[in-house]
């Protein structure tokens, strides 16, 4: 059988290890939606957007390109 201080030893040992390999969480960029109103944090500052409804255009350009 194995004895509790090993097993505390293992605890210990794995959770060192989680530590320590674990990835740094990565920041996504994402867009605002037209049903967020909420502020949106970009590399210069804050911004809030409000939805309005345009025509399109045949030389629209992709918001997700200027990010």
């Amino acid at each position: 059988m194995i004895s509790p201080g090993w097993m505390f030893i293992g605890a210990i040992v794995g959770l060192l290890v989680v530590a320590v390999f674990r990835p740094p969480p990565r920041k996504i960029p994402t867009l605002p939606t037209p049903d967020n109103t909420e502020p949106f944090f970009t590399k210069s500052g804050c911004v809030k957007f409000k939805a309005k409804e345009e025509e399109c255009t045949p030389t629209a350009t992709s918001l997700a390109s200027k990010v």
